[in-house]
């Protein structure tokens, strides 16, 4: 597979958003990092809004919310790396053999790091999922037991949309002072950044730009080893 591989700077929440949805208009098969500023958080696509997310105090404290064009729980974003993946459904590949090359290929840029990671591709199901990071969930990336990245995906008419995040840094402080209590007491306990668990200093920056630059070797890769199962 030919990739279109893309590294796009800070944006707004929404923008992002709409550059992976115009992106899945269009049968190309294509990898986009990016990173959020101002802080954001996202909700999979038609979660209900918690009734701590009032608007005017969120604007208040310098933050954004947006709702993704895919699906899942509440991912948290300031210090993460995002990713949307564009695959054209002319391919014909199986949608298990896309998520796991996917979750491979997070977990191979975290073993870069020095950081022990693997996938998770099932995972029992106990309703929606409220936070992406703290819950269980298929389409993960774990180290040591604690969720690093999760995925989510959505059919559109000539490609596959695959979103996912891998949290680089702790949770920046503005937007863990804003979630409720419990919720960042969940991240602490079950989620875990890149830079706590890496053997070397990591910067969302650099991530991107790593896992850019093996995109296409290690999809490949890990492509071949799933398609060969």
């Amino acid at each position: 597979m030919d990739w279109r591989v893309m590294v796009d700077g800070p944006c707004p929440a929404a923008e992002q958003m709409a550059r992976d949805a115009a992106l899945a208009q269009e049968p190309v098969a294509t990898a986009r990092l990016y990173r959020w500023a101002p802080p954001a958080i996202s909700l999979g696509w038609k979660q209900p809004r918690p009734e701590w997310l009032t608007p005017t105090r969120w604007a208040a404290a310098g933050l954004e919310a947006v709702e993704r064009p895919t699906g899942g729980g509440i991912a948290v974003h300031g210090s993460d790396v995002s990713i949307g993946i564009v695959v054209p459904r002319a391919g014909g590949w199986r949608l298990e053999t896309l998520m796991s090359a996917v979750c491979r290929s997070a977990a191979e840029l975290c073993r870069s790091y020095g950081a022990p990671a693997s996938s998770l591709l099932d995972a029992p199901a106990h309703g929606r999922v409220t936070y992406c990071l703290s819950e269980s969930s298929p389409y993960t990336v774990l180290v040591d037991g604690k969720k690093v990245a999760g995925f989510a995906l959505r059919r559109y008419s000539r490609a596959w949309l695959i979103q996912g995040s891998l949290l680089v840094r702790p949770v920046p402080e503005v937007l863990a002072c804003a979630m409720p209590s419990d919720a960042i007491r969940g991240l602490q306990a079950r989620a875990v950044s890149l830079a706590e668990a890496a053997a070397e200093a990591v910067t969302e920056a650099g991530t991107a730009e790593r896992w850019a630059a093996h995109w296409a070797s290690w999809w490949e890769e890990d492509f071949a080893i799933v398609d060969a199962v």
